[in-house]
């Protein structure tokens, strides 16, 4: 062959110009990822503080998973979210305990105190 002729490209008679491009599906989310957010929910309402703290140990399973599967795994938006959702429980509660054992508390005093004094 001469370097002066053009070469011809193979052509696939079985391939069509219009095929649609095959796409990669996206990463299925990690188990774990969904269930720390499922709990993370479920602690508003059910067992406050220990659905939240169970949340966040899924929540690190998960992370630790989707880490180690080289982007094969997906769900890390459902981790972020999970363990804000987790946290923010925890604050909620804990302040919400802390006031009420402050206010048993003042009561306690206010009462003793209003009950002496008559």
């Amino acid at each position: 062959m001469s370097s002066d002729q053009p070469q011809s490209e193979e052509v696939n008679p079985t391939e069509s110009i219009w095929e649609a491009p095959q796409v990669a599906a996206p990463p299925g989310a990690s188990s774990n990822s969904i269930v720390a957010l499922v709990l993370s929910i479920c602690s508003w309402v059910v067992f406050p503080i220990v659905f939240a703290v169970v949340a966040l140990v899924f929540a690190s399973k998960a992370e630790k998973e989707i880490a180690a599967s080289g982007g094969s795994i997906g769900g890390g938006a459902f981790v972020t979210a999970s363990k804000i959702v987790s946290w923010i429980n925890i604050g909620v509660y804990t302040a919400l305990a802390i006031l009420g054992i402050l206010a048993l508390l003042l009561f306690t005093v206010l009462g003793v105190s209003g009950s002496y004094s008559s």
